[in-house]
């Protein structure tokens, strides 16, 4: 007697459930431009709906799709850029991702002048289970207010990523910047 398809399907899924601790996925299919790949970023993220999308060409060439909390409390980007090798292979442990993250990193802790402070309060790779990203959490000051930011990098479908939520600082937090990034990655992955 034959298996019902919806029950060799959750065999399917269950067989790539797990693989040593970490979620099997399949990778996110390789594009040949970025802003193909920024075609896949969802309406909403989290509590963040999508902006503009827009050319960038600094550090590397690529586009950068704006997102935001209503009101504008809280905002954020992704940043989808050719690599300036070979296609990168998904996740954050390539060399060129892991170089692009200690820029941003570094870039973020410095400021952009001598009222802008952050300090690095968390690093993980994100989302747990499957992570694509390599994020930091900084919390500091703009000017008198505190604020808090999260800085992501990391590859997929052959691109390098980058990802910034950054918001007032207070309890509760006006939004939660892992639940931006869980989605945008499983936008990435779904292909949506």
């Amino acid at each position: 007697m034959r298996a019902p398809a919806s029950l060799t399907l959750l065999a399917l899924l269950a067989a790539c459930a797990t693989e040593g601790g970490q979620t099997a996925v399949a990778p996110v299919p390789v594009v040949s431009a970025p802003a193909m790949l920024a075609q896949r970023l969802p309406a909403q993220a989290g509590a963040f709906q999508r902006g503009a999308t827009s050319p960038i060409q600094q550090p590397l060439p690529g586009v950068e799709v704006a997102y935001s909390t209503g009101g504008r409390t809280a905002a954020g980007f992704v940043q989808v850029v050719r690599s300036a090798g070979a296609a990168l292979p998904d996740g954050a442990s390539s060399p060129e991702v892991q170089q692009e993250y200690q820029r941003v990193l570094a870039t973020a802790q410095r400021g952009s002048g001598p009222h802008r402070r952050l300090r690095l309060v968390n690093e993980s790779d994100q989302p747990p289970g499957a992570p694509l990203l390599r994020c930091a959490e900084l919390e500091g000051t703009y000017g008198r207010t505190p604020v808090m930011s999260t800085n992501c990098v990391g590859a997929a479908g052959g691109k390098l990523l980058r990802l910034r939520v950054s918001m007032p600082r207070r309890d509760p937090p006006v939004a939660d910047p892992r639940a931006f990034v869980r989605d945008i990655a499983a936008a990435l992955r779904s292909g949506n």
